[in-house]
């Protein structure tokens, strides 16, 4: 069977969204990543309510919201590489990878992919896939770039099977969190994400994430 539920909906989001979707997102934020392995504090996930407003409206900045009925099965947050100055300082450790260096020469031309989680009852289901082709669709960047924790082999595998490649890993002076990067150019990773293919259950969370502090 190929291809997402025909039950999912998503919604959409460009700058700004209303208080009530960001409260199903905390939700489900919280869930997804206070479990295996990511093993986060839920008070500080729960802050997303106040950081992720600022994320979406950053140039760029794009909310996608996948609900099954009146669940919410997942979101993808993304935004454009320029103002976010976490990700440019951990593309600049990573420079000696062309792929790095061009993405910190043209910002205006990456995205970066902040935030990625689908709820655990809907794993398995195309979730994902049906989020990150929403939030890339139509846009004007060349290149894509996402962050997952190391520990967490379902998610990488899982942009690997999409076609992202590895650029390099990071880690904050004072975490203990491991940040592996991949990237594709967006029109590759739009085209394959509309490839229908074998669903593939990936049973831990799948998250792209916001990176440690530099």
């Amino acid at each position: 069977m190929s291809g997402a539920d025909p039950s999912t909906t998503c919604a959409t989001y460009e700058g700004s969204a209303p208080p009530e979707t960001w409260a199903e997102v905390t939700a489900l934020f919280v869930a997804a990543f206070a479990a295996a392995p990511y093993g986060e504090d839920p008070q500080e996930l729960a802050h997303i309510r106040t950081w992720g407003p600022t994320q979406l409206s950053h140039p760029g900045g794009r909310l996608t919201v996948a609900r099954q009925g009146a669940q919410c099965a997942g979101f993808a947050l993304v935004h454009g590489l320029v103002e976010d100055q976490p990700w440019l300082a951990i593309l600049a450790t990573l420079a000696a990878h062309p792929a790095a260096a061009d993405a910190l020469d043209r910002p205006e031309d990456a995205l970066v992919v902040h935030e990625l989680a689908v709820h655990e009852g809907f794993r398995g289901r195309g979730v994902a896939r049906t989020l990150l082709r929403g939030v890339l669709r139509d846009r004007d960047e060349a290149r894509v770039l996402i962050g997952v924790y190391e520990s967490a082999e379902d998610a990488v595998a899982m942009y690997e099977r999409w076609g992202l490649v590895r650029i390099g890993s990071f880690r904050g002076p004072d975490s203990d969190v491991t940040l592996l990067v991949l990237t594709s150019l967006t029109s590759d990773l739009s085209l394959r994400l509309s490839t229908p293919s074998q669903r593939v259950s990936v049973p831990g969370p799948v998250g792209g994430r916001r990176p440690p502090a530099p």
